[in-house]
């Protein structure tokens, strides 16, 4: 299937619309952070951490929704076992110090960014094309606030 027409369908507005509704709360945090309106920063952005924990999770369990689907002869075995990484990976920053975690989670999000983009390549009926369009834009928005969370950690 041409690149062309895979990128011509388009996203489809709920989700646009809700997965954009989810980076709130990452930025929310991080403008409490930075105005300081709690007196302790750290809370904040351990708020952020854990959500950025959850997101993490959420991005996985959605591989597992599509090895559910995925039509017979596709590798889902790798899905599920891929689908738990995130979930555990997410798990193990929560335990870490907030700049250790914080660290792991943006690692956690690029990797499953380019897991994302090998399944989108190599079998369009079980990611569409539009997923990793509307991933790649979220994920790009959770590594932003990351980012800027760590920079915001009091040193």
């Amino acid at each position: 299937m041409p690149f062309a027409h895979r990128s011509a369908t388009p996203i489809p507005p709920s989700a646009l619309w809700f997965g954009a509704a989810g980076l709130i709360p990452f930025y929310a945090c991080l403008l409490v952070a930075a105005l300081d309106l709690t007196h302790h920063p750290l809370i904040a952005l351990n708020a952020l951490s854990i959500y950025a924990a959850l997101i993490l999770t959420f991005t996985g369990a959605i591989w597992w929704g599509l090895a559910v689907l995925a039509p017979a002869g596709k590798p889902v075995g790798r899905l599920y076992g891929l689908s738990t990484v995130a979930a555990l990976l997410a798990w193990v920053a929560l335990l870490l110090p907030t700049s250790k975690g914080l660290a792991l989670l943006m690692a956690g999000f690029m990797a499953q960014s380019l897991a994302d983009y090998g399944l989108s390549f190599r079998h369009p009926d079980v990611f569409p094309h539009w997923l990793l369009r509307l991933r790649r834009g979220l994920t790009i928005g959770v590594l932003i606030a990351l980012v800027l969370a760590s920079a915001l950690l009091p040193r």
